[in-house]
């Protein structure tokens, strides 16, 4: 029978064959124990077989780890750890690197992935243009932003206009005008 070592820090000091067989004996400390002591090492190799693939590492050496526990639960035979673990890792690394690579054909799905945004620069530019617009509207006297704003975004012609702010339509069209002055002023400051 084996004796379950109590101090946290035997875990650390045991020898891998202490640690089977505590792992063995169905102690799940002693196989953290081997999880700390080789996880680095066997990510760092399956790594190199995989070409760098980071992500696609740790899951094999997860998955490296669960098979590793379950075989040492079912089978009782003496063995090397260390090339035990390493012989595992590189059967799962070479899974998946024997694994067809998916691909997806884009083409029925080209019109939810369209980018009808276009070129963030341009995108920039624009509200650039845009804060810019709406910071000399903010400046304008209220009559001539109301009748511009009705007269260029509201296509209101110059009788409405010219009803609403009660002026003649002369009028509608000078503070069309002044506006439209103002701004670009405003964008020449600017």
């Amino acid at each position: 029978m084996t004796k379950i070592l109590l101090h946290p820090t035997a875990y650390r000091l045991a020898s891998d064959e202490q640690l089977v067989a505590l792992v063995r004996a169905g102690d799940d400390r002693a196989f953290a124990a081997i999880h700390e002591r080789y996880e680095a090492r066997l990510v760092a190799y399956a790594r190199q077989l995989l070409g760098g693939a980071h992500h696609d590492a740790e899951e094999v050496v997860q998955d490296g780890f669960v098979r590793a526990i379950r075989a040492l639960r079912a089978d009782g035979r003496d063995m090397a750890l260390t090339a035990w673990l390493y012989t595992i890792v590189r059967n799962r690394a070479l899974d998946v690197l024997r694994r067809p690579v998916r691909t997806t054909d884009l083409e029925p799905h080209a019109g939810a992935l369209r980018d009808d945004g276009g070129d963030p620069h341009e995108r920039l530019a624009r509200a650039e243009e845009i804060k810019a617009l709406v910071a000399g509207l903010k400046r304008l006297p209220e009559r001539q932003r109301t009748a511009l704003v009705m007269h260029e975004m509201g296509g209101a012609s110059h009788r409405a206009i010219a009803r609403r702010l009660d002026v003649t339509t002369g009028g509608s069209k000078a503070l069309v005008s002044r506006a439209r002055a103002g701004l670009q002023q405003a964008r020449a400051a600017a």
